[in-house]
């Protein structure tokens, strides 16, 4: 039976963050039904294997409970009875957010009425307490049941500095992720993704941690062979295929894989020997990324905002539908368009 969870998402860019959230959903065929959000959380029915399968997948969740209730924060004699009735054991401690200042005060009265030994620590999270979560936003406290939360140690091992073979501009791994799960392909039927501008592979090695097969290509052999030392030292050699090719060329059409997701340069002065200009570059890219990719199936990528009308002619011409379009700020002085595109 279907029950209601909440999943709380990075706000950061929330429409990326929500579109991995239904991308995981879609990919695993997995029957859910949001039923609303309100600021960065989303409250939606699905089975447990949907809640194993974000729990392996997803990127941008920053919490995952078990809904208790909703109440209007101003509610207080509400809310302390559903804190006192819910502490039943020692194992149990609450933990009290006001998301961005919201019912701050609010907040800070329960603090002093619920007693300091059932307030939670990171002590008492680290040693397997159970948390009742009240994250009061807008009007109201979202109770739930807390499930998961991000920590930024479970990605800090395979952040670009700490990787074996070292290259700047590499993308850091929790976006990286995020743009497999938005190419839509399956960790529950081990399907294959693509990723043709790969550099040390920081995109197959999330890929196949999730439980996916990977092919990593570049042009440029020392690349390469950096990707095959980092594939290594995360355990993913026999999940991942890194080869030398050029992804402007014939060769990645003789491909044939279920997902594409990449992230080419953002300038021609990073741009492969012999590229006459970015956009040639990636028309080209796109043009034979149209022969590798099944009929049906979902490609992601990233380029400048400044040549997105040359980028979306090319997408219609090989026969590619934009599903969305994100807007990432890199830093002042490059705005990216992140493309999820469906080969039809």
């Amino acid at each position: 039976m279907a029950r209601v969870y909440i999943a709380r998402l990075s706000h950061e860019n929330f429409s990326l963050a929500y579109s991995e959230f239904n991308s995981i959903m879609i990919a695993e065929g997995i029957e859910h039904k949001v039923e609303f959000k309100l600021d960065e959380f989303v409250l939606f029915r699905s089975s447990t294997i949907g809640i194993d399968v974000l729990l392996k997948r997803a990127a941008l969740i920053i919490e995952l409970g078990k809904l208790v209730d909703i109440v209007e924060y101003d509610d207080k004699d509400l809310l302390i009875k559903l804190m006192k009735d819910s502490i039943d054991r020692d194992e149990i401690c609450i933990a009290i957010d006001s998301v961005r200042g919201f019912g701050k005060n609010i907040a800070e009265e329960l603090i002093k009425i619920v007693h300091p030994k059932n307030i939670c620590t990171r002590r008492k999270i680290d040693e397997g307490f159970r948390v009742l979560k009240l994250s009061l936003v807008a009007n109201v406290a979202f109770i739930y049941w807390l499930i998961y939360r991000r920590r930024q140690k479970m990605y800090i091992d395979r952040e670009p500095q700490h990787r074996p073979c070292y290259r700047p501009g590499t993308m850091k791994p929790l976006l990286a992720k995020t743009f497999v799960n938005l190419s839509r392909v399956s960790i529950l039927r081990r399907e294959t993704v693509l990723d043709p501008f790969c550099g040390v592979g920081g995109f197959a090695i999330e890929a196949c941690l999730m439980g996916l097969e990977a092919i990593c290509s570049d042009i440029d052999e020392h690349m390469v062979r950096g990707a095959q030392v980092n594939i290594a030292r995360y355990g993913c050699c026999e999940s991942v295929d890194a080869i030398q090719m050029d992804a402007a060329l014939e060769a990645i059409a003789n491909l044939r894989v279920d997902g594409i997701a990449t992230d080419p340069p953002y300038n021609i002065q990073s741009a492969p020997r012999g590229a006459k200009s970015l956009t040639d570059l990636l028309i080209s890219f796109i043009d034979e990324a149209s022969n590798a990719l099944r009929n049906g199936r979902y490609m992601v990528f990233a380029t400048p905002i400044h040549i997105g009308r040359s980028i979306e002619n090319a997408l219609s011409e090989s026969g590619f539908k934009i599903i969305e379009k994100h807007l990432d700020m890199v830093h002042g002085s490059l705005t990216r368009a992140i493309y999820v595109v469906k080969k039809i």
